[in-house]
């Protein structure tokens, strides 16, 4: 399932739960499922992490931190004392 799939179900899930006309045998089954593909999500999340780590890291391999297109090489930190 991709992610973007595991996460409408999820918010589906999470429409039926906010039902009031909703069983205590249901929500609990909603539940379930929701937290299986949460798991599922942050499993993805977790990979996609890893792959852009690899992706940015520098030739020594220390990974280069950039925030929005800015790597921390050019913000001006230096230890030139």
């Amino acid at each position: 399932m991709s992610f973007e799939s595991a996460l409408k179900e999820l918010e589906k899930i999470i429409s039926k739960l906010e039902s009031p006309d909703l069983t205590l045998t249901s929500a609990l089954e909603h539940f379930e499922k929701g937290v299986a593909l949460m798991k599922t999500c942050d499993s993805q999340l977790k990979s996609a992490e890893g792959k852009l780590k690899e992706l940015l890291s520098g030739k020594d391999g220390e990974f280069i931190e950039k925030v929005l297109g800015v790597s921390s090489a050019s913000n001006g930190d230096t230890d030139n004392e």
